[in-house]
């Protein structure tokens, strides 16, 4: 389970010095000697806060939660991908930080580098891992070259999605940024329309009243020019996410509209007929094992009839002493099936005693895939191409 944002852990974990920069850059707690502090001595600091008028407490709270964001090692990875693109030369400076809170609240301190809002796209990319970016929602089959990504492109976009929204009384306002992430390179852009009015009910000092707002909701896109594949997250139906393709591929990559889609496999599971198949990995990437766990084989042309086999963790067999017995049981070769979808497991070594690292995932033909973007699925995704698994 995820941990839950707290003030108190979140002081007790960020160096002292920062949080000092953090408050004297709004002259606020003037009061508190932060550097006579002991190690995580935060009663104090938490008693002053909550002196503070709600003016100035609200953004404190807030600020404190964005940098939770990058709080971890995700988001150590992400700031340290971001700083390398950007050649920002703090790589080492990064690493000699005393944890994740550190690394992720000097960024937020130190997030103007040449005009650019390094913390701002950090925080965007981590928010990657909540945004649902679903197979009848991708586009296949785009041209193998970087997206444009200048402010008139971005500009652009904004005006397009404002044009398509405002049909749903809605988007009268949209900024659309974008976030570069390398290894591989993906292009992450990020849309903000206004969405529908709303209210709610809210304090105004001690009296409680009903405030109309005007929230945004996100829309993402990620395009991998390496797979030429666009992924796109949005609430909306099928015919919304193909007008937002259109929009992406006529002004980020500059073509007439969306190329005919292929229904080509992208995957190749022929070598996993064979029990005996290897699936060789690097030891810098720390993984100790790779198994097949499960298998959906169907007759040749005849996907309606097919047989899922996956493997009992208990029994101590393994899946392909399952299929066996299957097969038999349905007088039924191999070598005269398919295989529509494969369950695999990556485990990692284990760390300082640690229960090891694990990533269970699917895939099914022709492009469909349980893997995301965070940076453990980069590596598999990686691995499965090596090994042309994945095409």
């Amino acid at each position: 389970m995820a941990k839950q944002y707290t003030l108190s852990t979140f002081l007790r974990q960020t160096p002292n010095e920062l949080l000092e920069t953090y408050f004297r850059q709004r002259n606020l707690l003037d009061d508190i000697e932060f550097t006579n502090l002991r190690k995580r001595e935060v009663d104090s600091v938490i008693a002053a806060i909550e002196t503070l008028s709600e003016e100035e407490r609200v953004p404190i709270d807030i600020d404190f939660q964005d940098v939770y964001i990058l709080a971890n090692k995700t988001g150590t990875i992400i700031i340290q991908d971001v700083a390398d693109f950007h050649e920002l030369g703090i790589e080492d400076q990064l690493e000699a930080m005393e944890n994740h809170y550190h690394r992720a609240m000097w960024v937020f301190l130190h997030r103007d580098f040449n005009g650019i809002d390094i913390f701002d796209r950090c925080v965007n990319l981590a928010n990657l891992k909540k945004m649902a970016f679903t197979r009848s929602k991708r586009c296949n089959g785009l041209p193998n070259e970087a997206p444009s990504s200048d402010d008139a492109t971005l500009k652009d976009m904004g005006e397009a999605l404002t044009q398509l929204y405002r049909q749903q009384g809605r988007g009268h306002k949209c900024k659309v940024e974008y976030c570069p992430r390398p290894n591989p390179m993906r292009h992450c852009y990020f849309a903000f329309p206004e969405d529908y009015s709303a209210s709610e009910l809210q304090y105004d000092g001690d009296k409680l009243e009903r405030k109309s707002r005007k929230s945004v909701f996100e829309i993402g896109f990620i395009f991998r020019p390496q797979d030429g594949v666009l992924e796109i997250s949005t609430s909306g139906n099928k015919q919304e996410a193909e007008a937002l393709q259109d929009i992406f591929c006529r002004i980020a990559l500059d073509l007439s509209g969306v190329p005919e889609k292929s229904r080509e496999p992208q995957y190749n599971f022929e070598k996993l007929k064979n029990r005996d198949c290897v699936f060789p990995t690097r030891p810098e990437d720390g993984i100790a094992k790779v198994e097949v766990l499960g298998l959906r084989v169907n007759k040749h042309g005849n996907l309606k009839r097919r047989v899922t086999v996956e493997q009992d963790p208990g029994s101590g067999e393994s899946v392909y002493e399952w299929v066996d017995k299957t097969l038999d049981a349905q007088k039924m070769s191999m070598d005269k099936l398919d295989i529509s979808q494969v369950k695999m497991r990556f485990t990692w070594r284990a760390i300082n005693g640690k229960r090891p690292r694990t990533l269970t995932f699917s895939l099914t033909n022709p492009d469909g895939t349980s893997l995301g973007d965070l940076p453990s699925h980069q590596i598999v995704k990686g691995y499965l191409k090596e090994w042309n698994i994945m095409l």
